[in-house]
């Protein structure tokens, strides 16, 4: 698999998990309440923090229909011309970021957002799972030759392979995909996190988890399994007004979160099946040699009724009756005494 770096960070195989806080709209449309979440995500030990960019114009369409089929206002309109991000934030929140050194990143929803964001310098694009099969949009964005981290929340094998190929058209290579349950809040039977070891082996690319359950467990699942990255929502508190909070973690619980992510990452090693140093003096004291029932004098013939196998296992020792068996003694052995290949002869 590929390694992609955005900014400072390595994101792939054998690298830490690049974990990402979503602020989404949880900024509440004020600036202050946007860098206490970029400080808070800091100090919590993510790498990156994450914004949305729309325009409710751009987005979704004023009207809709209702259950009696007339168009009437969207309900969504009003919600999304508050918490849209405002254009002279961008620049400020970015330089906020790199000041603490922590990733600014945002998912723009229309081509003129994705445009803004590459003026200020973004490292990377974030792509929405409903903006999955917006292929002007992704061609837009791929063109700009700077890593892709793709949603694929309500998606067909298929359809990622399909926007996959569209970004790869452009000649970007960079991609991230995440697997993702676009619901919220998503339940944890409904998460499948083995649906992204599927597009890990599919695509081999690097892989993730955006994840919208409740608490922390989807999240260190995905990262047992290979997830390189982990996107999940903050909040500096569940009981505020609007529409990601009230499944978002808490800033001590997201701070607990990569706490024990960095400590399963630990935990996970480096899959090869051999023992660590630690382990090396239990060799000895935890396996069994082969060891006299009672004296044995030189000459004799081993038998199976005179050795015993305990513990500890003296690398000099003999390992398997086998090897001394039916075969005669050069020397005496003593009785609880190690019984050695040079104790005996080759042959009888």
């Amino acid at each position: 698999m590929r390694k992609i770096r955005i900014g400072n960070r390595w994101i792939g195989e054998e690298e830490p998990t690049f974990i990402i806080t979503e602020i989404g709209s949880n900024h509440n449309g004020r600036l202050e309440q946007a860098k206490r979440l970029i400080e808070a995500s800091k100090k919590a030990g993510a790498n990156a923090v994450k914004f949305q960019s729309f325009t409710p114009e751009e987005l979704v369409n004023p009207k809709i229909l209702n259950d009696h089929a007339q168009w009437v206002k969207n309900p969504a309109w009003d919600m999304l011309t508050k918490l849209q991000l405002p254009v002279d934030w961008y620049r400020e929140l970015k330089e906020f970021c790199d000041k603490l050194e922590i990733i600014f990143l945002s998912t723009p929803f229309d081509i003129e957002r994705a445009n803004l964001l590459n003026e200020i310098g973004v490292d990377a694009f974030k792509i929405a799972s409903g903006d999955l099969t917006f292929y002007p949009l992704i061609k837009h964005i791929a063109k700009f030759r700077k890593p892709i981290i793709l949603s694929t929340g309500m998606a067909y094998l298929n359809e990622v392979k399909r926007a996959v190929d569209v970004i790869k058209d452009e000649g970007n290579e960079k991609i991230i995909l995440l697997h993702c349950v676009s619901n919220y809040p998503a339940k944890l039977e409904d998460a499948n996190i083995k649906a992204m070891i599927t597009m890990r082996d599919t695509f081999n690319l690097p892989v993730g988890y955006s994840d919208h359950t409740l608490g922390y467990v989807v999240p260190l699942g995905a990262v047992a399994l290979g997830a390189c990255v982990i996107e999940k929502h903050i909040t500096l508190d569940r009981r505020m007004e609007g529409p990601d909070h009230p499944f978002a973690l808490e800033v001590a619980e997201f701070s607990e979160m990569v706490k024990k992510i960095r400590e399963l990452e630990k935990a996970l090693g480096d899959g090869k099946k051999k023992p660590v140093v630690r382990e090396m003096p239990e060799r000895k004291f935890a396996r069994r040699g082969i060891y006299a029932k009672f004296d044995i004098p030189r000459g004799k013939i081993l038998r199976e009724e005179m050795i015993k196998m305990v513990r500890p296992a003296y690398e000099d020792g003999s390992k398997e009756p086998q090897e001394i068996l039916n075969r005669r003694t050069k020397v005496s052995i003593r009785k609880d005494e190690p019984v050695t290949l040079k104790k005996i002869c080759e042959e009888i």
